[in-house]
């Protein structure tokens, strides 16, 4: 099989892997044919790349990094949760427009404490450290997602990043599931925020820009004190846009680009390990991916644009580990070699380090 553009997708093709809406449901099952209005459909709900069938590729086998039913149970609880929460949001809008004060409201927080999508959410999450298991690399190609779910796929993506990574620090299972949950939460903070801003196409100005950095502390004082899952949760969503220069935000820490899983060294005015991974995590699925108001970049492309922020954005150290472990050219996607004996033919990457050439 073969993971392609939907752009480049030609009435007659066949589906190798089902596609579903963020409610769960599947839209287009395996081995469905598709006619020109099925790509036409597709395009219009933002599907961005799906698995097709080729004949010359079906010794090719895309291994996911967890088995459907868990990733859609995982997404299905990040809905739920951000759907509540955007719900309450509602309801102190007409009264307020601070939402730190909202936030800090016991009567607000109270909505929240012991609400059953609470509990499903941590479940779903021990669930996905699990299974991912001892996984040795990342698949490197992200979730099957369009425009109107990205939100929730994109905090499942960056929760199995980061706790991929975060294995390779050995880091304990209980510290692996609360790394888990302040990722699927990181940008829950978003919903605190005008969406006018954050759906803008074009740049932002400096006080919009200002109040689309609150997502990350809004989200922070949510997970805190309305969801009550603890600092390491509320501190990956507070600091998953922090970098080591301190050039990032909300409070401009600083990093020391070394390898550390001891939280307790940590200093003052320091990003922690856990935010160090939630960032590389964010940025790298961020960038890759489709959005609203813009193309996302090639894995290849996504892989360099990571190198090459070591050590001023992302901790040096941590981020040569982490690239370990992600393909730059993932399983099942399609390439063009540039130079040599092969130059300009196509070929689809079959095994990591190999590309099965086609004419």
């Amino acid at each position: 099989m073969i993971f392609m553009s939907v752009e480049d997708l030609r009435p007659g093709m066949q589906l190798a892997l089902p596609l579903h809406n963020k409610e769960g449901h599947t839209l287009l099952g395996p081995n469905v044919e598709l006619s020109a209005a099925f790509i036409a459909r597709l395009q219009d709900l933002g599907y961005w790349a799906v698995w097709v069938d080729d004949e010359d590729a079906r010794d090719i086998v895309y291994e996911p990094m967890l088995s459907e039913p868990t990733q859609m149970g995982a997404v299905a609880a990040i809905r739920d949760l951000f759907g509540l929460a955007a719900r309450e949001m509602r309801t102190i809008r007409a009264t307020t427009t601070n939402m730190h004060v909202a936030l800090a409201s016991v009567r607000f927080q109270q909505r929240f404490w012991e609400h059953p999508a609470i509990e499903k959410l941590k479940e779903h999450a021990a669930i996905v450290v699990s299974e991912l298991g001892d996984s040795p690399t990342l698949g490197g190609v992200h979730s099957i997602r369009n425009y109107d779910g990205y939100q929730y796929y994109h905090a499942l993506d960056v929760a199995i990043e980061a706790v991929m990574l975060a294995r390779r620090l050995d880091y304990d299972v209980e510290t692996l599931l609360k790394l888990a949950i302040g990722c699927m939460l990181h940008d829950i903070g978003q919903l605190f925020v005008d969406e006018t801003i954050l759906n803008k196409p074009g740049h932002l100005s400096v006080e919009e820009f200002a109040e689309m950095q609150e997502h990350a502390a809004l989200g922070a004082a949510f997970i805190r004190s309305c969801l009550r899952l603890g600092p390491i949760a509320a501190e990956v969503a507070n600091q998953h846009h922090e970098r080591q220069d301190g050039s990032g935000y909300p409070r401009g820490l600083t990093g020391m680009n070394v390898l550390t899983t001891r939280r307790d060294i940590n200093p003052p005015g320091r990003v922690s390990p856990l935010g160090e991974i939630a960032a590389i995590a964010d940025f790298h699925d961020a960038c890759s991916s489709d959005q609203v108001y813009r193309k996302g970049h090639p894995p290849d492309r996504s892989w360099r644009m990571l190198k090459s922020r070591g050590g001023s954005h992302f901790n040096r150290e941590l981020l040569n580990l982490f690239l370990e472990i992600l393909p730059p050219f993932p399983i099942g996607t399609q390439v063009i070699v540039t130079e040599g004996e092969w130059e300009q033919c196509c070929g689809v990457v079959a095994r990591r380090g190999d590309v099965m050439h086609q004419p």
